[in-house]
């Protein structure tokens, strides 16, 4: 994942995120799709051949229910869950 825009730390300049993501899909009584999302963006950085992170720099997205999300984290859920749905269909699952 790249950031938009570099984070600076200590002088360094973190241009990457490490993904930490967990996506619970359920339903509604009513048949549409819910879902609960934590996502953890971790700013990394490769220098010199080696892989840096800075966890305080960590950014967090939790999410309890579909309901409370906004436009962006809707597109995102969807785009997940589509391409799930393309991966449990070529699985045969």
């Amino acid at each position: 994942m790249n950031a938009t825009n570099p984070i600076q730390i200590d002088g360094k300049t973190y241009d990457k995120f490490s993904l930490s993501l967990i996506v619970c899909g359920s339903y509604t009584p009513d048949g549409h799709p819910e879902a609960s999302v934590v996502c953890n963006l971790t700013p990394t950085r490769i220098a010199d051949g080696k892989v840096e992170t800075a966890p305080e720099g960590m950014a967090n997205i939790r999410l309890g229910s579909l309901a409370e999300a906004d436009e962006a984290t809707l597109i995102a859920v969807t785009a997940i869950q589509s391409a799930l749905q393309q991966f449990i269909s070529a699985k045969g699952l």
